[in-house]
């Protein structure tokens, strides 16, 4: 991480796009990732006054090259809504596997990845892949993924059914809010609130009581 994207963050962080930009270039040009990464975000997100995702699209490549985990799922949001390149969801379910090779942490690349085997898009529809993806961003605290995984549990779908770990997932699901990058069509509704309280009606409370009290010993709801 070199010094001109660092003070390049700083600017960034106090409103000095135009400043960030610069000391961004420079770092970029002599090949640091962090700063590719960076110029493809403010290009992406358009701070400087619009989207520019041809911009966008060569910064996160350059970044992608040094197997950039962010990089490389930005690419796969730009190949999912077809901005910069052309529209194609096998690319983007390929993109979004990359950016979790790269960096097996990255929580929102796991959901997408369940999300493409959920829906069948640019994969063939397949449950037992999407639980798997859904269980991998579910581990790496990505609410979203830990409701579809808690879905999943409840219905049975791609895994064995399981009630409890479902209102587990569910109740984890709760803790923290649900952002989608834009463009995402999931077509289905995500209420983890309403999902928790229909379970909860199914639950013996005993079995309420456990979940509770592993959801307090791992430290996500207080004693």
């Amino acid at each position: 991480m070199s010094r001109e994207y660092q003070t390049g963050y700083y600017a960034y962080q106090s409103g000095d796009f135009s400043e960030a930009r610069q000391q961004w270039e420079i770092a970029a040009l002599n090949d640091d990732p962090y700063a590719q990464y960076a110029l493809g975000l403010l290009n992406y997100r358009g701070d400087m006054g619009r989207p520019d995702y041809p911009e966008a699209v060569k910064w996160f490549q350059k970044a992608a090259r040094a197997n950039h985990s962010g990089a490389i799922y930005y690419i796969g949001l730009l190949y999912y809504n077809g901005h910069g390149v052309n529209y194609d969801q096998f690319r983007t379910t390929e993109y979004f596997k990359r950016a979790l090779q790269a960096d097996p942490g990255n929580g929102d690349a796991a959901f997408l990845t369940g999300t493409q085997y959920f829906h069948g898009r640019g994969v063939r529809q397949n449950f037992v892949e999407a639980a798997h993806y859904f269980e991998l961003g579910a581990k790496a605290d990505n609410h979203a993924a830990q409701f579809m995984y808690g879905a999943l549990l409840e219905r049975g779908w791609g895994q064995e059914e399981n009630q409890a770990e479902a209102y587990y997932w569910l109740r984890r699901a709760t803790l923290g809010p649900i952002t989608l990058p834009p463009g995402l069509n999931l077509e289905t509704p995500m209420d983890p609130m309403a999902a928790v309280s229909a379970l909860e009606a199914r639950l013996r409370p005993e079995e309420i009581t456990r979940i509770d009290k592993r959801l307090q010993t791992e430290g996500f709801i207080p004693n």
